[in-house]
């Protein structure tokens, strides 16, 4: 399939975009992958609708990406293929509140892919906020400021939350915790973002939790505005792919007894200190 079939529609003015007319389960040419990878970094999030993806081609399509620009360095493997799901009599979801993949991860990854498999009659949608848009907003002097900070990043009161359900009754949980910029300038694009959630942000390095609260309150309170949001109602067949990088997520918990599956695979990415985020590098990109 050639870039001239595939088209892409925006969805609102900050983020988002829906890709048409691509089979993502064939095997795609390398033209067209180039152009995927550039929408998802230019929109934050794309759709893809009337997809039909068994757990190994969905594996192939998110394998064919890297940041890197050459092969997919660590490449998933089916063992490593997350199911999403809620149980009819579940009160409580997984993803239910504002964060980004893996960010306590020392590398995190870039880009998330997630397939419907089974709905909720109505409801279940996920909402998705851009960091890139919230970082432009900002006054210059906190920008400035919050470009010589980093933020600590903790998985453990999530895992804790998470061993709660009865499907991760029997997990062995790993926790694991990272320092990361708190802006970093896209790989990609060279756009900053913020690079904080509430999901998974501690603190400020260097600062206690008492001391970082009123700051990171006040910023994931900035990046959660609705202006900054898209919000994608499910249809069987419907794929997301966002870019953890600079974009929040949140898996609304409103369809209580009914039952929601979902596929998800990931795209490996950097370390951020390597790939131009730090204060220091942008600083040099600028001169």
């Amino acid at each position: 399939m050639s870039t001239n079939d595939m088209t892409v529609t925006r969805i609102n003015g900050l983020i988002g975009a829906e890709i048409g007319n691509v089979d993502i389960a064939s095997d795609l040419d390398d033209r067209v992958i180039a152009q995927i990878t550039d929408t998802v970094a230019r929109h934050g999030v794309v759709f893809f609708r009337d997809q039909d993806l068994s757990p190994e081609r969905q594996l192939a399509f998110s394998n064919r990406f890297s940041l890197t620009g050459g092969p997919n360095e660590n490449p998933m493997s089916l063992s490593q293929i997350t199911m999403i799901e809620k149980e009819e009599q579940q009160l409580k979801n997984v993803g239910g509140g504002w964060h980004a993949d893996q960010t306590f991860n020392p590398v995190p990854s870039w880009g998330s892919i997630l397939a419907a498999k089974v709905l909720p009659s109505a409801g279940g949608d996920t909402a998705f906020a851009t960091l890139a848009a919230a970082y432009d907003d900002l006054s210059p002097g906190l920008q400035a400021q919050l470009e010589t900070m980093r933020a600590v990043h903790d998985n453990t009161r999530v895992i804790t939350a998470m061993s709660q359900l009865p499907q991760y009754a029997n997990a062995n949980p790993k926790f694991v915790r990272a320092a990361h910029p708190a802006v970093i300038r896209h790989p990609l694009t060279g756009r900053k973002s913020l690079f904080v959630n509430r999901g998974y942000t501690t603190h400020f390095e260097g600062w206690t939790v008492e001391e970082s609260a009123p700051l990171l309150q006040y910023l994931f309170q900035r990046c959660e505005r609705p202006e900054y949001q898209v919000r994608l109602k499910w249809r069987p067949g419907t794929v997301a792919f966002w870019d953890n990088l600079q974009v929040l997520h949140y898996a609304v918990n409103d369809y209580h007894g009914e039952r929601r599956l979902m596929q998800r695979t990931s795209v490996a990415g950097i370390a951020l200190d390597e790939a131009g985020c730090t204060a220091a590098a942008n600083t040099a990109l600028a001169a």
